[in-house]
């Protein structure tokens, strides 16, 4: 188990500017100074046998500090960063028999602000959150007698609730994502 807190502290943080009629050019402008502090948790159990588990969580709190009087976007001192989120988190469970693997892993992203660029000026919306889950495995079909040598399959579905949640606004996630392919390790 671990225990952290975390203070970081951005200086000359880059941040897009939306722009405005005639042609909604938009720029990159200087957010001078921002900062994010919170905890993070972890644990990983590995107990003997075949099953473990880890985890993590994360709280923070990503705020704009302080802005240059040159910067000509909508973010003011104490606001959120654009697309970070307060809370958020992950926890696999992994099944290794003698010749494979198998885990499942919940992923949990917490609300966070963003702008609609569909609109302006651009108002800050909050994107929702939002929980996947992904699952991954492979088998040995060959293994060498000296066990330095092996050939596996092995298949991995991402999101495989095929949830529909957005990173950023107005750009939709892949839905299900299937992969499949095969692994040799050792030499010949």
């Amino acid at each position: 188990v671990s225990l952290v807190y975390f203070n970081q502290r951005f200086r000359d943080l880059i941040q897009y500017v939306p722009g405005g009629p005639p042609n909604y050019l938009g720029s990159f402008a200087n957010l001078t100074e921002a900062e994010s502090n919170g905890y993070e948790a972890e644990f990983e159990f590995t107990p003997p046998g075949i099953v473990s588990a880890s985890g993590n969580y994360t709280q923070a709190s990503p705020l704009v500090k302080r802005v240059s009087s040159s910067y000509t976007g909508d973010l003011l001192p104490g606001q959120p960063l654009l697309r970070r989120p307060t809370h958020s988190g992950s926890g696999t469970l992994r099944v290794t028999p003698r010749r494979g693997s198998f885990a499942v892993t919940a992923t949990y992203i917490g609300k966070r602000p963003d702008l609609d660029f569909n609109e302006f000026p651009s108002p800050t919306v909050t994107l929702p959150a939002y929980t996947k889950i992904d699952v991954a495995g492979s088998v040995d079909i060959w293994r060498a007698a000296s066990n330095r040598s092996s050939f596996s399959l092995t298949a991995r579905a991402e999101n495989v609730l095929n949830k529909e949640y957005e990173t950023v606004l107005h750009f939709p996630a892949p839905g299900r994502v299937l992969i499949i392919g095969a692994r040799f390790s050792g030499s010949l």
